[in-house]
């Protein structure tokens, strides 16, 4: 439900002598400040790229490729997406953990499948191998 005289293409942040313009950088940095500190969370570092920050690693977090992340933020390459990146270290240590259990999982099916190659098939199992040509016995007696 639309506000009563509300215009979507407003500013949120706009400047206070021409609303129709929005505000620099520091007045947006200020009023984020501001606002932190009325809600008792201001953090050193906070501004509108903390916010762009958290986005990218968020996407990248719950599954997203750096890929994804760097197209929807229009990165022109990945490696500035990886400056926004962050990576926790409780995140590393899950990435290792799976590519440690792919590795054990891998030897363990390696393991399993060398062990029933080991064992020799039953003999009525085995296939029958043709005689060679110098076992064969001519059909007709050959003529001296």
């Amino acid at each position: 439900m639309a506000l009563e005289g509300a215009n979507p293409d407003a500013w949120i942040f706009y400047q206070k002598r021409d609303p129709q313009r929005p505000m620099w950088d520091s007045g947006v940095r200020d009023a984020l400040h501001q606002a932190a500190q009325a809600e008792g969370c201001d953090l050193p570092g906070l501004g509108p790229h903390s916010f762009r920050r958290a986005n990218i690693t968020w996407r990248q977090a719950v599954g997203g490729s750096a890929i994804e992340a760097s197209k929807i933020t229009g990165h022109s390459d990945l490696e500035m997406t990886s400056e926004y990146t962050f990576v926790a270290p409780e995140r590393q240590n899950e990435l290792t953990r799976r590519i440690q259990q792919r590795i054990t999982d891998a030897e363990e099916e390696r393991k399993k499948d060398q062990a029933t190659t080991d064992v020799a098939p039953p003999p009525s199992a085995a296939p029958e191998v043709p005689p060679s040509l110098t076992e064969l016995q001519p059909a007709t007696p050959t003529i001296q």
